[in-house]
């Protein structure tokens, strides 16, 4: 657990949520992001 970045522990299960939510939009800015 300490061996993972900060991001990971901290978007670990908000990513989950945030994905459901904001991936389509996200794709949708800036699809060249990706």
């Amino acid at each position: 657990p300490q061996n993972q970045p900060l991001g990971t522990r901290v978007f670990g299960p908000v990513a989950r949520e945030l994905r459901d939510k904001d991936f389509t939009r996200i794709v949708s800015l800036a699809p060249e992001a990706i």
